[in-house]
């Protein structure tokens, strides 16, 4: 993969930024008319074919993130949208699953929902 000027912009995005991103909240990030939102699609698609990236759909949006040397998911707070990432324990039941129904499994995905202390606290649950 070529690194292009472009691409660059879309890393450099996520090295800075400490939650996953959907395609619009980086477009919104980007310098005014440096690309159109589906340049940025097409390169979030790219960088995670390549493992650059890693994807999790959150309420039907795709979010993205930097891939590290731990597959997780998140916990997501229905009050304050709060991202919460979580060690992922599905691994296990991927490999015994795919072996006992013969499907070859290519990702999963897995997002819960809650709330976190602080709204527990805040709406007396």
């Amino acid at each position: 993969m070529r690194m292009t000027k472009q691409r660059k912009l879309i890393l450099d995005i996520f090295k800075n930024s400490n939650k996953p991103l959907n395609a619009e909240m980086i477009y919104d990030l980007l310098p005014k008319n440096e690309m159109n939102l589906s340049t940025v699609y097409r390169n979030l698609e790219l960088f995670n074919l390549e493992d650059i990236i890693s994807r999790s759909t959150i309420d039907n949006t795709n979010y993205y993130y930097l891939t590290d040397s731990k597959h997780h998911h998140y916990m997501i707070c229905l009050e304050c949208h709060k991202m919460i990432p979580v060690d992922c324990g599905l691994t296990h039941i991927e490999t015994s699953v795919s072996e006992e129904h013969h499907f070859k499994i290519t990702h999963h995905d897995m997002t819960l929902y809650g709330y976190c202390d602080e709204c527990q606290v805040k709406l007396g649950l």
